[in-house]
C-alpha cells in the first residue's frame, strides 16, 4: 500500500515486479545477502542496466530501497561502472569487454571509491609500470563483491595529483587476480546482506587496456561534492517502506501520523530534486540542507514503525528493527564532510 506514491511518472511494471520478487525476501536478505536472482529478475524486467531519464533513476531507487535496500545498495552501485564505462570512449577494449553486459545488466558491477573521501595519507596507491599500473593497499569496504562481476576501482597515482579509474574481475570471476586477498564478509550493523567484504591489494598490476581514464584529483572532488550534495531517493523510499507499512495496520490512532510523514516526504521530495535538477552549485547550501532533512525524515519514519509496532519490533528479523538500521545506514552512505555537517546541524538544532 503505497500511499505516497512516485514524484512525478512511475516506472511501469517495476513497482510490481518488486513487489513479487524483492520485498517477500527482505528479511531473509538481511542475514543471508542479496540473491544475484534478485539482481537478475530486475535485469530481465529492463530495471538495472541503462537509467534513462534522472526522474525514473530516481524512481527505480525509491521503489528498491522502499521493499529492501540491502538490494537496493548492490542496484545502485552497479551504476557508477555503467556510467565510467559510457563516458570512456576511448577505452575501446575495455568496453568491448564489459560495457554490454552492464547495460543489459547481463552483468552486475561494483564500485570502490570511497577510499579516496578519507582524509590522510592516500590508500591504495598506484605506481606506473611499464604497460600499466601496479595498486598496493587496502579497501576497507567493497559492497556486491561476492554477486558482482566486474568492479570499478579508483585509484590515487603515487607521484601525481590524479586518480586512476580501472576495471577488475570480481567475486563472480573463477580466479582472483593475483595479489588480490578477499576478506571474510564484514558483520555491520545495517546491511550486512550487500556482500561487502575488505580487500587487500598486494601489488596487484593493471594493464592499460583495463583503465578507463586517469583523472585530475582535483576535477574528480568537484564533481562528487556536487553529486554527494543532492537528497538520496533511497532515503525517500525508506520513508514510503515505512509509511506503507502504518497505512496497512489501518489504525485510527496512526492516521495523523500517517499523513504529516505523507505529506512532509512529497513537499522535501519535490524541492530536493527540484534542486537537484537545476545543478547550480550556488544551491548548495540548500541542497545539503534538504538532504539532511530527507534523512532525518526517514530515521523518524522507521522509528514511528517501531512505536506503533511495540513490542513486536524488538524481534530479531521483525521489519520494523531492519527499517531503523536501514536508516541509520543511510546517515553514513555517501557523506562527505560537508553533508556531515549539514546532519549534525540538523540534530543540534532537534531541541
Amino acid at each position: 500500500m503505497d500511499v505516497i506514491g512516485p514524484d512525478r511518472e512511475g516506472v511501469p511494471g517495476a513497482a510490481q515486479l518488486i513487489d513479487e520478487v524483492i520485498a517477500p525476501l527482505a528479511n531473509d536478505v538481511d542475514v543471508v545477502g542479496v540473491p544475484r536472482s534478485s539482481i537478475d529478475a530486475l535485469a530481465a524486467g529492463g530495471f538495472l542496466g541503462s537509467p534513462g531519464t534522472a526522474e525514473r533513476q530516481r524512481e527505480l531507487g525509491e521503489l528498491i530501497a522502499m521493499a529492501d535496500a540491502s538490494t537496493w545498495f548492490c542496484w545502485v552501485q552497479h551504476q557508477s561502472p555503467l556510467r565510467g564505462l559510457e563516458e570512456a570512449a576511448d577505452a575501446t577494449l575495455l568496453r568491448e569487454r564489459w560495457l554490454d553486459g552492464l547495460r543489459t545488466g547481463r552483468m552486475l558491477g561494483a564500485v570502490a571509491f570511497a577510499h579516496v573521501r578519507r582524509p590522510g595519507p592516500p590508500n591504495p596507491v598506484a605506481h606506473r609500470v611499464e604497460g600499466g599500473w601496479r595498486i598496493t593497499g587496502t579497501l576497507d569496504w567493497v559492497t556486491s563483491w561476492d554477486i558482482a562481476d566486474v568492479v570499478m576501482l579508483v585509484v590515487r597515482d603515487a607521484s601525481s595529483e590524479r586518480y586512476v579509474c580501472c576495471y577488475l574481475p570480481a567475486g563472480r570471476h573463477p580466479e582472483p587476480r593475483a595479489g588480490v586477498r578477499i576478506g571474510e564478509p564484514l558483520r555491520l550493523l545495517a546491511m550486512s546482506g550487500t556482500h561487502t567484504r575488505p580487500i587487500a591489494l598486494q601489488a596487484v598490476n593493471v594493464t592499460d587496456d583495463e583503465v578507463a581514464s586517469v583523472l585530475d584529483l582535483r576535477e574528480w572532488h568537484r564533481v562528487d561534492d556536487i553529486r554527494s550534495k543532492d537528497a538520496n531517493p533511497s532515503a525517500f523510499g525508506l520513508v514510503r517502506g515505512a509509511v506503507a507499512e502504518l497505512a496497512a495496520l489501518e489504525r485510527p490512532d496512526l492516521a495523523e501520523t500517517v499523513e504529516a510523514l505523507v505529506s512532509e516526504c512529497r513537499d522535501l521530495r519535490r524541492a530536493a530534486y527540484a534542486l537537484a535538477d537545476v545543478g547550480d552549485e550556488a544551491n548548495g547550501g540548500e541542497r545539503l540542507r534538504l538532504r539532511a532533512a530527507s534523512l532525518d525524515l526517514a530515521v523518524r519514519a522507521a522509528t514511528a514503525v517501531v512505536i506503533a509496532r511495540s513490542g513486536a519490533a524488538m524481534l530479531r528479523g521483525h521489519s520494523a528493527e531492519r527499517r531503523v538500521r536501514e536508516a541509520m545506514f543511510l546517515q553514513v552512505q555517501a557523506q562527505t564532510a560537508q553533508s556531515r555537517a549539514a546532519g549534525l546541524a540538523r540534530v543540534s538544532r532537534a531541541r
